[in-house]
């Protein structure tokens, strides 16, 4: 039953995303150094293969066409023979629900083969495929919902998920216009993997919040940043990203110190750490200085060691490829160890301690607040509205 209500929740989702033009988003689907080739298969509904606006070809459940670089255009084909070839291809859903799986040569999206929603728009570019996932909102929202979080967590979990996964996709859609896309499927943007197809809270926590969104005191929608976990505290924005925002103000979090990433180690040769920071570190004799050796923040530091202030912590995690920029160094023979809490930026929602929040039996509306500062959630049609009030 619980899976019928599901499919129920997912088609009503669909027909939504449809019925509102500015609800349909175009999703670049990552492929490294483009994709030399690609095969489209209808797994459920039917589709219109439309070539420059004219449609060719229909598909239906199980059937499939292929699609490869032809010049600057795209040659596709299908069991039957040529369907012919085109600027820019359209593989229309022609049904409510549908999908299709797509896989694809020559890339480096390691999540392909993968299940998707709605439309394929397929282009080429310097001898390469380029291939755009057209979806309704409240689909792609799903899709990120899974791929940000995976499966097995409680359906308020899933409900702050899903507000902020759709709060980010409204407040960036200008991101990759220059691509002629609105987001790509990878963390640059969010993380999205395709339909939403492994755990039924989902569908039910993206229809539960649909068109909910996160605003500021201005009525403009925030920046719903997001990581896995904080280590005990939140980030100020202006200790990672550039500027502060009011709303992204660090604070202590104890709810994601029992969960899988809290804490990590790291070990390095000792010649090796002392040499980078004495490269980067703008004082004499950083070799020979105790703190590099042995260095015990007690909180979250902007910079390596205040006193030299010219090191910024999020430098060194990204050189070394470390799990956060929360860390102490101790001296171990002839390494260094790093011991670290929490994984990502650490600004904005912890995941973890929002999922140990919602085991504990916190709401969604409180989990945001507890999070995000002097936020307002509202539907997104009522934005207007509000500002000119």
């Amino acid at each position: 039953m619980k899976k019928v209500i599901s499919g129920i929740i997912l088609c009503m989702l669909a027909l939504q995303g449809f019925a509102q033009h500015e609800d349909i988003l175009r999703i670049g689907i990552s492929g490294g150094d483009g994709h030399t080739s690609a095969e489209f298969v209808v797994t459920q509904g039917r589709y219109e293969v439309v070539l420059d606006g004219t449609t060719r070809a229909q598909l239906a459940a199980f059937e499939r066409c292929s699609l490869r670089p032809a010049g600057n255009r795209v040659a596709v084909s299908s069991q039957n023979g040529t369907i012919g070839n085109a600027n820019r291809v359209l593989l229309r859903s022609v049904k409510w629900h549908s999908h299709f799986k797509l896989s694809a040569k020559g890339t480096s999206n390691r999540f392909l083969p993968a299940v998707y929603p709605d439309h394929l728009i397929v282009r080429a570019q310097n001898g390469k495929l380029v291939l755009v996932n057209e979806c309704a909102l409240e689909n792609y929202v799903a899709g990120v919902a899974e791929a940000e979080s995976g499966k097995g967590h409680e359906l308020e979990y899933y409900k702050v998920q899903t507000i902020i996964a759709r709060t980010y996709a409204l407040a960036n859609v200008r991101r990759h216009a220059s691509e002629g896309f609105h987001l790509c499927d990878e963390v640059h943007c969010q993380a999205y993997h395709g339909a939403s197809r492994f755990e039924e809270r989902i569908p039910q926590a993206t229809w539960a919040t649909r068109d909910h969104v996160l605003v500021d005191h201005e009525i403009n929608l925030v920046t719903a940043a997001f990581h896995s976990n904080c280590g005990g505290h939140t980030l100020n924005a202006e200790h990672v990203w550039s500027r502060p925002l009011p709303y992204l103000v660090g604070r202590p979090d104890t709810f994601c110190l029992v969960m899988p990433h809290s804490h990590w180690e790291a070990c390095f040769a000792r010649k090796n750490w002392q040499d980078y920071l004495e490269a980067n570190l703008e004082a004499e004799g950083v070799e020979d200085s105790l703190v590099s050796l042995s260095y015990y923040p007690a909180r979250r530091k902007r910079f390596f060691a205040d006193s030299l202030n010219n090191l910024r912590m999020t430098t060194i995690r990204r050189d070394w490829g470390l799990r956060s920029a929360f860390f102490v160094v101790e001296e171990a023979a002839d390494s260094v160890r790093l011991t670290g809490r929490g994984f990502g930026h650490g600004v904005g929602l912890c995941q973890e301690g929002a999922m140990r929040m919602a085991q504990l039996g916190y709401t969604s509306n409180e989990i945001l607040h507890f999070y995000y500062k002097d936020v307002h959630l509202i539907d997104k049609k009522h934005i207007q509205f509000f500002r000119e009030e």
